[in-house]
C-alpha cells in the first residue's frame, strides 16, 4: 500500500446548490419530515445558527487557510454540486499546490476547463454519481456521463462511480453496469434511503436485493453501513484530531455527526484535538472515517 501523501482529512460540504433535483436527495423537500422543515425554517430566520447556509470563499483564502495549518490535507469536496461553486476549477488548482482532493460530482457539467488546468496528482479520486432518472428528466444521456468518466480516466484521474438503487431504477442497474464495465469502469450499487411507495428504505429491500448489493458493493465497510446502524460509542476515534467536517457556512466540527465546534473556515480558526478521543455519537455513517482507520472497524457494536 503506497504511503499517504496527506496527514489530515477535511470533509468539506462545499455548497448546497445543485443543478439536479433527485427525488432521493437528502436535501430535497420531498424527503424531509415536517419536523425537519420547521427546523429549516428556524434556521432561515436565524442564519448564524445554520450549518448549511452556503458562503463563498476565494481560492486564495481557501489555500491560505489549509496551508496555514502546516499539514497536508486530503480535502473531500462535496455538495450540492461542486462544479456550480464559483471559481471551482481555480479553487481546486490553488488547493492542489500542496493538498489532494476527492471530488463528489454528478458529472453533468463541462469538464474541459478542469482537464486543461488540473493535474491528476492533485486529485485523489472522483466520486461520480450516476443519477439516471434525473439525467433523463433533464435530457442528459448516459453516454455523456460515460464519455466524461472515460476522458477523466484516460487523463490519469481515478474515477469511482455509484448508482443509487432507487426502487424503480433497480431493474436497469445491470445493463448500466455491463455497459461501463466494457470501458473498464465499475459501477457500485448504493442504497436508497427514504420513502418510496409507502415503504421505508433501506429496510424494505428484499433479501434478494440485499444479496445483489453484496456483489456490487465491494467495500466491506460500505456493505455493513448500508443496512446496519454502526455504533462506535466509547471507541477511540481520531475525528477531531486528524479528520474534520466543514459545513457550507464555514463551521468546522469534529465529524458530520459530532457537532463539537472546532473553528470556522471564514475566520481562519481551527483548533484540532491534541489527542484521540472516544466517539460520542450513537450511529456512525461516516464510511470515509472508518476506511481511513480513524476508528477501528472491528470494534463496531
Amino acid at each position: 500500500m503506497p504511503k499517504k501523501s496527506y496527514t489530515k482529512i477535511a470533509m468539506w460540504l462545499l455548497n448546497m446548490e445543485c443543478n439536479f433535483q433527485c427525488p432521493y436527495c437528502f436535501y430535497d423537500d420531498g424527503q424531509r419530515s415536517l419536523k425537519q422543515k420547521l427546523q429549516l425554517k428556524m434556521l432561515d430566520l436565524f442564519p448564524s445558527k445554520n450549518l448549511y447556509k452556503t458562503r463563498f470563499i476565494t481560492p486564495e483564502k481557501a489555500k491560505q487557510f489549509f496551508d496555514a495549518t502546516g499539514h497536508r490535507w486530503l480535502i473531500v469536496l462535496s455538495g450540492g454540486e461542486p462544479f456550480v461553486y464559483p471559481k471551482f476549477v481555480e479553487l481546486v488548482e490553488a488547493l492542489g499546490e500542496k493538498h489532494q482532493m476527492i471530488i463528489g460530482t454528478n458529472l453533468s457539467l463541462p469538464i474541459d476547463k478542469f482537464l486543461e488546468k488540473i493535474k491528476p496528482g492533485m486529485i485523489h479520486s472522483f466520486y461520480a454519481s450516476l443519477h439516471l432518472g434525473e439525467r433523463e428528466r433533464q435530457h442528459l444521456s448516459v453516454d455523456d456521463f460515460l464519455e466524461k468518466a472515460v476522458r477523466l480516466t484516460k487523463a490519469g484521474f481515478k474515477v469511482e462511480i455509484d448508482y443509487v438503487m432507487y426502487p424503480e431504477l433497480i431493474p436497469r442497474f445491470l445493463e448500466i453496469h455491463e455497459r461501463f464495465k466494457k470501458e473498464g469502469l465499475f459501477v457500485e450499487a448504493k442504497v436508497f434511503r427514504g420513502m418510496y411507495g409507502g415503504k421505508k428504505y433501506p429496510e424494505s429491500y428484499t433479501q434478494e436485493e440485499r444479496d445483489f448489493f453484496s456483489k456490487y458493493t465491494p467495500s466491506e465497510v460500505d456493505r455493513a453501513a448500508s443496512f446496519k446502524d454502526l455504533s462506535f460509542t466509547g471507541v477511540p476515534c481520531s475525528a477531531g484530531f486528524d479528520l474534520v467536517r466543514i459545513f457550507a457556512n464555514g463551521v468546522i466540527t469534529r465529524c458530520p455527526h459530532d457537532r463539537e465546534n472546532l473553528g470556522n473556515l471564514f475566520s481562519g480558526k481551527l483548533k484540532l484535538h491534541k489527542t484521540v478521543k472516544p466517539c460520542v455519537v450513537p450511529n456512525c455513517k461516516c464510511t470515509l472515517a472508518i476506511k481511513e482507520k480513524c476508528v477501528d472497524f472491528e470494534k463496531r457494536k
